[in-house]
């Protein structure tokens, strides 16, 4: 097997991160009783897919990657993804897109809302 190079981690990582997010949202609709049998049954299918891609990809960059790191990288992507997504409604989890925009284009002045909001509220400056 080759070696991972940074670049191919991140792309595995990214197909890991979009599958856990598209798998959360598809069993949440797929609990909606709202899915016709043909339909529900290729939903059954596609879920079961991006489980098998989800665990394929983290085991692939498990056994490719020697110091753990990728995994690790990974698993506190998909922990914070997936606080994301059950403790915010689709609309929030898309404003913090917004909000990663707004930052590309004004880092200084987002940290600086950010800072202000959390120290509001109770949070040190280190």
């Amino acid at each position: 097997m080759r070696k991972l190079t940074e670049k191919d981690i991140e792309k595995i990582s990214g197909a890991i991160l979009t599958s856990f997010t598209c798998l959360h949202y598809l069993e949440e609709v797929s609990k909606l009783g709202i899915i016709r049998h043909s339909a529900k049954k290729n939903l059954s299918k596609t879920i079961d897919d991006l489980k098998l891609i989800e665990i394929t990809y983290f085991n692939e960059i498990e056994s490719l990657d020697k110091n753990y790191l990728g995994d690790k990288i990974i698993d506190n992507k998909m922990s914070f993804v997936g606080f994301l997504l059950n403790e915010f409604s689709f609309n929030d989890f898309t404003k913090f897109q917004e909000i990663v925009c707004a930052y590309n284009l004004e880092p200084n002045r987002v940290t600086g809302i950010t800072d202000k909001i959390l120290i509001e509220n109770g949070a040190k400056k280190v």
